[in-house]
């Protein structure tokens, strides 16, 4: 009986980052802030604030902005490596776990699932095939593409979530790229 339970629901899908960006991403965003980093001990050793740039020609105002470069990056580089790190959203039978601590949405709470085809107005290979999963109270809620998560299992999830809440689905191209029927004005929901 346990093994027909298992059988019956697709397995939980993790969305995250690709696996090279995760590997290659903090080892680089670490590299470019000790970087940064080196610039901050060079003038403290010097003890001068405009020694990494008083041979440039730039003057105090490309040094100030210099410094502003810096502190930016400093600032911004160890919360982008945590992102890189933790980033990740569960789609499994019961509806969403949201990343960046946005909490979960139960599949009632699903609005819409849709399909977007490859492509844009602009570098198409930056705004790949992905579904987006939309919540009516918090808009976008995760988004898959090949790159960041096993795409036939979340094909298998939201087609199961289709059987469930058909109503979710309400175009007629993410119907076809999930192989369900499109209902027009769905009676009411099996969870409810």
């Amino acid at each position: 009986m346990e093994q027909q339970d298992r059988d019956s629901h697709p397995a939980p899908v993790i969305i995250g980052p690709p696996g090279w960006m995760r590997w290659f991403g903090p080892i680089l965003l670490l590299g470019v802030w000790l970087a940064m980093m080196s610039v901050v001990v060079f003038a403290f050793r010097e003890r001068d604030w405009m020694a990494p740039v008083r041979d440039s020609g730039l003057g105090v105002v490309g040094a100030i902005v210099g410094w502003v470069i810096v502190l930016f990056f400093l600032l911004i580089l160890p919360p982008s490596i945590k992102v890189l790190l933790t980033y990740r959203s569960v789609l499994d039978v019961n509806g969403v776990e949201a990343p960046f601590g946005r909490g979960r949405f139960d599949l009632p709470e699903i609005e819409t699932v849709r399909w977007v085809p490859q492509g844009g107005p602009v570098n198409a290979a930056n705004r790949p095939e992905r579904f987006e999963v939309l919540s009516e109270a918090s808009g976008l809620i995760a988004r898959v593409t090949r790159a960041e998560a096993d795409w036939d299992a979340a094909v298998a999830m939201l087609r199961h979530w289709a059987s469930i809440r058909p109503q979710v689905v309400r175009d007629e191209s993410t119907a076809a790229v999930l192989g369900v029927e499109l209902v027009s004005n769905a009676g009411h929901d099996r969870l409810d």
